[in-house]
């Protein structure tokens, strides 16, 4: 999910977060993909039976060195926990951009009637018991970064505007870039989970003409079985660690529920009323990351 702030906002540490976990994501899902493809490649050498022993030795000890790769990868995951890295960081920044939008709208705890320093020692206790909470990410985070105004004149710009002022930037810098994420990042799953379902059942229909081929010809040194049976698991796998079609669902579901509630910001013209569409929005924001975080755990 993208930062959706502008200015000195994009300077809080959130943006930080944003960039560990996504890292974390990189090196978890390509570690992944290179065991898959380390174990592909091992099956792909034992398509040909060879009658030779010296061609048959070096297959095997290739085929040795690809899952002895498969292997080692195997246990890179486990010691280096990217996936703990991934869901924090992420459950990190959104829990912060939703605390420093209801800052500068004057949402929920953040009234617009409350002293500049109440506000600002509220600000920062809540950034505190994240801080706390998620305290494993700190290794993960650029010390420079973290370093920088907790609170930043932008921040104060925008909350020191007026009602009607602070919802069109909400709207604009807000809901609508969440929307349009949300409905693209639908569509690119959408088109992800078709593609790999596609290649799980080619991958599927070519081993059972293997079978079919080897059933005909039964003293055949071919044997593609093994093969696109790995191709077709691995293809599983993936789409399984990728949940397009639940990601699709989530950011569908999401971007309406959006939609539906910024067709009512037109009846908001106080504080009282911005607040409650502020905490309304971010509601709909945090359901959709929750139901990421719950799909990810399964």
């Amino acid at each position: 999910n993208q930062v959706s702030a502008h200015g000195d906002m994009k300077e809080i540490f959130v943006g930080e977060v944003d960039a560990a976990s996504l890292k974390a994501q990189k090196s978890y899902k390509g570690i992944i993909a290179y065991d898959l493809i380390s174990m592909i490649i091992a099956s792909a050498l034992a398509i040909y039976n060879y009658q030779d022993t010296e061609p048959k030795l070096w297959v095997y000890v290739i085929s040795g060195i690809f899952l002895l790769v498969s292997f080692t990868l195997t246990l890179i995951i486990r010691a280096k926990k990217f996936e703990d890295t991934w869901y924090q960081g992420r459950a990190l920044a959104e829990s912060c951009k939703t605390l420093t939008w209801r800052f500068i709208t004057c949402a929920e705890s953040f009234e617009v009637d409350l002293e500049k320093e109440v506000v600002k020692d509220k600000f920062i206790s809540r950034l505190k018991e994240f801080s706390n909470e998620f305290k494993d990410l700190n290794e993960s985070l650029n010390a420079k970064t973290i370093v920088l105004p907790v609170i930043t004149e932008k921040m104060w710009e925008v909350r020191n505007l007026n009602t009607l002022e602070r919802k069109d930037f909400y709207i604009q810098n807000r809901i609508n870039d969440q929307k349009d994420w949300y409905a693209n990042k639908a569509e690119f799953n959408k088109k992800k989970y078709s593609n790999w379902f596609l290649v799980i059942i080619i991958s599927q229909l070519i081993a059972i003409l293997s079978i079919a081929f080897l059933i005909k010809f039964p003293d055949s040194n071919w044997n593609l079985v093994g093969f696109f049976t790995t191709i077709s698991a691995s293809a599983l796998s993936w789409l399984q660690l990728k949940q397009h079609q639940e990601l699709k669902q989530a950011y569908t579901t999401a971007a309406q529920e959006l939609n539906f509630i910024q067709a009512s910001f037109g009846n908001v013209n106080s504080d009282n009323e911005l607040a409650e569409f502020v905490l309304d929005s971010e509601n709909a924001i945090s359901r959709e990351h929750t139901l990421w975080l719950a799909q990810k755990r399964k």
